[in-house]
């Protein structure tokens, strides 16, 4: 199951989990295409439950959406965090290499959500 929500607040939550469908992955990028053409201020919740794998040709199609959209999801994006069963030091820097923002990869919803909030009020930096 894949599942975009954007109540309004600022947070954008992606939900990556069970049960998974045949179209989880079509729907995934249907889901980073709406973020990438996000142009407000903006915290994202990344919240993966269970195992979540793109094909191969998903994977490259990911890293070259990361890449047309990472000048935007820099300037708009304040924060991001990963929600993972089993968080590690990778992810975050893996994510913490993509875009300029802070990055917080924990395996508590709770923790995750207030991470965002915090960095959803602050100002972006000027470079």
């Amino acid at each position: 199951m894949v599942r975009l929500d954007m109540e309004g607040d600022g947070i954008v939550h992606l939900h990556l989990g069970p049960p998974h469908a045949e179209s989880d992955e079509a729907a995934y990028f249907a889901a980073l295409e709406t973020i990438g053409a996000l142009t407000g201020a903006y915290v994202m919740v990344v919240d993966i439950s269970g195992h979540f794998h793109l094909s191969r040709d998903g994977e490259i199609r990911q890293a070259q959406w990361a890449k047309a959209t990472r000048a935007q999801v820099s300037s708009c994006c304040r924060a991001l965090a990963l929600v993972r069963d089993k968080p590690n030091p990778r992810s975050q820097q893996s994510f913490a290499r993509l875009w300029q923002i802070p990055v917080h990869v924990t395996s508590d919803l709770g923790e995750a959500m207030e991470f965002a909030r915090t960095h959803l009020c602050q100002e972006r930096p000027q470079a």
